[in-house]
């Protein structure tokens, strides 16, 4: 048990002893200032109303009713703050108890309703670049220090392949692989849309394992061929880079599931029996205005398909189903619209507001010699994540990347990433790591 909870309990105890009142959510915290204690609480001018006493009065009678052994000193300070000094005895024992646990040292028990924290997410259509790592590197510190703070998380992938940009991947790949035997493939644009060296090793890696048969079927036929391999290609491809950087995952979730499962056709109907949708121009809306979203959103477009807004409420929907009363989205800065239309649809769903907490996660920059990096060998006009850990290295790389707070934009300076010299932040941290 910490301090803050040692001192919580005995803080609750001493009031309940001279008032007669059980008190909930003491608040114990480390003073900004040093010089005014190891710990303070604020109780006696938090509860002054309930306990009908001036806060300084409650104060001090705190401080003379508290049984706490672990305690040299309690002092009142100011209008009615109590702060708390440590005895030597007390941090004694406290650091044979670090010496003992080690690396779990001060981490608490799971406890609480569960969370869900979804991040990283890539679509399956290539490799991960720069901007990912970032999302990637603080979505798993932040589930490291949730869950050593006793939050009850988990981590969880969506494995987005049931959009229409998995069709043109496919197409793109499957261009590639008709190339390799002098054919042509037709695409449903002007022009493939991923243009990547990547995906002419796909293309290398369905040739090897089927020659050119996929070439003598029927084209959607083996177009739904060529999308499963490369798609499954790309999550490997994306689970090998995320090993480099010790990023792990509880589950992996994919969309197809909810379109097979009819997930998102239920969704739609609740919404539909909810009096929330209406037809206009062809197309099914979903009145997200009425919950606080600024205009109302496509729901179902004019052609039968579905617009993001259904497979990503019935995910979310998934998620509360599966007794998670907490969703942490990290996403990328370019989705700031997205929280308040996907909240809105989650309450027309009769879920909680406070349900949906999203993280938006700024972009990254690579700098050298105070130039922008922007291209890619493999990958074309971005620069994979790959090619960043062959530089620099992985522990490098996630410190870059946490170093600075995710709401910032970040200029990644791979100079200074590469320095071996105490002009490299991350030498202050390996050096204290050794020292400990």
């Amino acid at each position: 048990m910490s301090f803050e909870e040692r001192l919580a309990g005995a803080v609750r105890e001493a009031v309940h002893t001279i008032y007669g009142v059980v008190l909930d959510g003491i608040h114990v915290e480390r003073p900004n200032d040093p010089t005014h204690g190891d710990f303070a609480t604020n109780v006696a001018l938090a509860n002054a109303k309930v306990l009908r006493r001036n806060p300084r009065e409650v104060a001090e009678n705190l401080v003379g009713a508290l049984d706490a052994p672990f305690v040299r000193e309690a002092e009142v300070a100011g209008p009615g703050f109590v702060n708390f000094r440590l005895s030597p005895e007390a941090l004694w024992e406290e650091l044979g108890y670090l010496l003992v646990e080690g690396d779990e040292y001060g981490r608490r028990e799971p406890s609480g309703d569960p969370v869900l924290l979804e991040f990283v997410s890539v679509n399956p259509t290539g490799p991960m670049h720069v901007g990912h790592g970032r999302q990637a590197a603080y979505g798993d510190s932040l589930a490291r220090i949730m869950r050593a703070a006793g939050r009850n998380v988990s981590r969880e992938y969506y494995f987005n392949d049931g959009g229409n940009q998995i069709r043109l991947f496919g197409e793109s790949v499957a261009v590639r692989y008709a190339g390799l035997y002098g054919e042509t493939w037709p695409v449903s644009g002007t022009e493939t849309a991923y243009k990547g060296d990547y995906t002419e090793e796909i293309a290398e890696d369905i040739a090897s394992e089927h020659d050119s048969r996929l070439l003598e079927m029927d084209r959607e036929e083996a177009l739904r061929e060529i999308t499963a391999f490369a798609t499954r290609w790309c999550m490997d491809d994306i689970k090998r880079t995320l090993a480099r950087i010790r990023v792990r995952f509880d589950s992996f979730f994919n969309e197809k599931g909810l379109y097979e499962s009819g997930a998102v056709e239920e969704a739609v109907r609740e919404l539909a029996e909810g009096d929330n949708v209406y037809e206009s121009e062809g197309a099914l809306w979903l009145a997200t205005s009425r919950f606080g979203d600024d205009k109302d959103r496509v729901l179902v477009k004019s052609d039968g398909s579905y617009t993001y807004m259904g497979p990503d409420l019935a995910y979310h929907r998934d998620k509360w189903d599966r007794g998670f009363r907490t969703a942490v989205d990290v996403l990328g800065a370019d989705h700031a619209g997205y929280p308040p239309r996907i909240r809105s649809g989650l309450v027309a769903l009769g879920l909680p507001r406070e349900f949906l907490d999203v993280e938006l996660v700024r972009l990254v920059k690579l700098v050298r010699e105070g130039e922008q990096v922007k291209l890619s060998k493999r990958a074309g006009n971005i620069v994979t994540l790959d090619e960043l850990l062959d530089e620099v290295g992985e522990d490098v790389a996630r410190y870059f990347y946490v170093r600075s707070s995710h709401k910032s934009e970040m200029n990644f300076d791979l100079d200074l990433a590469i320095k071996q010299s105490d002009e490299n932040p991350v030498f202050y941290v390996q050096y204290a790591h050794a020292r400990i």
